[in-house]
């Protein structure tokens, strides 16, 4: 779930679904943007065309990310991103970049880290998540628990204590 420009990375995320070599495995992308296109034509450079389903924008969310074995999130920069709080929520395991907000939200084993722009790290995620579903389904319970930090309640309290 994610806007199709440049320091989204979508094309990392391709590439390294490519050296998974998992016929079986699908992924799907949702979104719209510039690169767009680029990524269709990628897709099918890389001969994973048939694998790969690019969903455009969509209003299912929640629907999608539960049907998700996980999410994956390439970025170079992100403030705090939603699409990991939200897939924590419902409990589904992330790959993310060790970028700042992902990193602060993945930590404690939340979630598997990996090198900003490193193909080769990515696909050993994706493949650490698809031979360890016991284990990325219990990252995602712990995810769901990390939540708790930021809901508003907590939110709130945190702010009180910046005001005089």
């Amino acid at each position: 779930m994610a806007e199709f420009i440049p320091r989204k990375r979508p094309g990392n995320i391709l590439k390294a679904f490519a050296q998974l070599a998992r016929p079986q495995v699908h992924l799907a992308l949702v979104g719209d943007g510039i690169i767009l296109e680029e990524m269709r034509e990628l897709a099918s450079e890389l001969g994973i065309q048939k694998q790969v389903h690019f969903l455009g924008l969509r209003r299912d969310i929640p629907i999608l990310m539960r049907a998700s074995v996980a999410t994956l999130i390439a970025s170079s920069q992100e403030g705090l991103p939603n699409c990991v709080m939200e897939s924590f929520c419902i409990e589904v395991p992330v790959i993310g970049t060790e970028i700042r907000g992902t990193r602060d939200l993945l930590e404690n084993g939340n979630g598997l880290l990996v090198k900003l722009g490193d193909i080769n790290e990515i696909a050993s995620a994706m493949t650490w998540i698809l031979d360890h579903p016991e284990e990325a389904q219990h990252m995602g319970k712990g995810g769901r628990e990390n939540m708790v930090n930021y809901d508003l309640p907590h939110i709130l309290k945190a702010i009180r204590g910046f005001i005089c």
